[in-house]
């Protein structure tokens, strides 16, 4: 490229350069330097530089592409920018014979990837606190579901119990029927006997009076003992249900913390993309 080539490409630039982002739906600024100055500056609607036109280029990317003769790409974080926002520098010289006599410089706002990062950051953050309840949950329910086991067995220890004490209830009841005949006939011996075996009518009666008691507590202790019997089953039922409602929580905290897991590796990615493309280029 001769220098008549290389200078009619900047003046080029400057004459196309407030028309380029009427054909382009990207909003970016454009300055174009000629000489070591700026011979032209188009802002960005979100982005204003204050570049002034005829002052000499003294620093930034179109400087280093200038000394260097080669193009430069930076991307400046809202932290060390002037202006508010994030943005990117993109400077090409432009080369007449082997000398640099103008460059061309893209400016645009990155603020929507600035925000992007911002969000990955906070959504990483807010997955892994996600993760770290789902787990204390997971590990909660695994304990209840424990305590239900063992409610479980105890209630069948319970019914064991319980059915063993209906043997000796019914092993009672038994005496209890078997004094009561034995008292009945005494007392009808004592009465065949006549006034010999009053004595023995008086205690035959107590005897009686005896079975007849204990046949009765025999009553209150088995309707007793048959509520118990039906409080222990409804209880190992509940507890069953329980223990379903606990497995089928499990699985949906399982579910649900893969899930955010997942969350937390898409939120690593986007930011280890934002990260990626704030790098510098040089």
């Amino acid at each position: 490229m001769d220098e008549l080539q290389g200078r009619e490409l900047v003046d080029l630039f400057i004459k196309l350069a407030p028309y380029i982002n009427d054909f382009i739906p990207t909003d970016f600024g454009i300055a174009v330097v000629k000489d070591g100055n700026y011979v032209h500056y188009t802002p960005a609607r979100g982005l204003n530089l204050g570049t002034k036109v005829g002052a000499p280029v003294n620093q930034g990317a179109a400087k280093q592409a200038i000394e260097t003769g080669k193009p430069v790409s930076r991307i400046i974080p809202i932290d060390k920018s002037a202006y508010g926002v994030a943005y990117t520098a993109f400077a090409t010289p432009i080369k007449e014979g082997g000398n640099v006599v103008g460059c061309v410089t893209i400016t645009q706002s990155v603020e929507l990837l600035d925000q992007i990062n911002g969000i990955s950051n906070e959504v990483a953050s807010s997955s892994q606190e996600l993760t770290a309840g789902m787990q204390e949950l997971s590990s909660q329910a695994t304990e209840v579901s424990n305590n239900s086991s063992e409610l479980d067995m105890l209630s069948k220890k319970l019914i064991e119990s319980a059915q063993r004490t209906n043997e000796i209830i019914s092993f009672i009841k038994n005496v209890a029927d078997q004094t009561n005949l034995l008292g009945l006939n005494a007392s009808i011996e004592a009465a065949r006997v006549g006034e010999m075996g009053r004595g023995f009518s008086v205690v035959a009666e107590e005897v009686r009076k005896l079975a007849a008691v204990s046949a009765e507590s025999v009553k209150n202790v088995t309707a007793s003992l048959n509520e118990i019997h039906e409080a222990i089953k409804t209880l190992s039922q509940k507890s069953n249900i329980i223990d379903n409602a606990i497995n089928g929580q499990s699985l949906a905290i399982n579910e649900m913390t893969e899930s955010s897991q997942s969350l937390a590796e898409v939120a690593g990615k986007l930011a280890d993309i934002a990260k990626q493309l704030y790098e510098i280029k040089d």
